[in-house]
């Protein structure tokens, strides 16, 4: 009769240990379907977040009469997502570099005479219709954040 207690008590306990065991893994009954998700979901979190690539300063020069009236410089960033998207930008950064400074290059200087200073929404959204033209794939551009703007005047 003692045995058959010490048997009992030993499928008790293994049995006890299994249970416990299935129950920190999630195997079996303990399965939550709904874990896998919550695991998955970080990587979409993360895939979301804003990242920044950042460019060289753009100088641009401003002539007036056959001189330069001022010198301004610009430091940009490129916002984007993804770990994918800033490799590739990455490897075109002078194709975007070039195109911003031809675009400027006219554009400033327009828009000095017009309304005497510099309008930094009206720069920012044609520097993004312009990164855009350039991006391989849609949404590969989610903004253009202009840092800072140095103008020099020229005396």
């Amino acid at each position: 009769m003692k045995k058959l207690i010490i048997v009992f008590v030993l499928i008790l306990l293994i049995a006890g240990g299994t249970v416990g065991v299935m129950k920190f893994l999630g195997l079996g009954p303990f399965h939550d379907p709904n874990a896998v998700q919550a695991e998955q979901e970080p990587k979409e979190i993360e895939a979301l977040q804003a990242l920044f690539v950042d460019m060289e300063p753009i100088m641009i020069n401003v002539m007036q009469g056959g001189a330069v009236m001022t010198t301004i410089q610009m430091e940009i960033k490129i916002e984007t997502s993804g770990n994918e998207n800033i490799i590739d930008i990455k490897r075109r950064l002078p194709v975007y570099k070039d195109a911003f400074m031809q675009d400027l290059h006219s554009f400033v200087p327009r828009m000095l005479n017009e309304i005497q200073r510099l309008d930094l929404p009206t720069i920012k959204q044609r520097l993004q219709l312009i990164a855009e033209r350039i991006a391989e794939r849609e949404g590969m551009i989610n903004s253009i954040l202009i840092q800072s703007i140095l103008d020099t005047p020229q005396q």
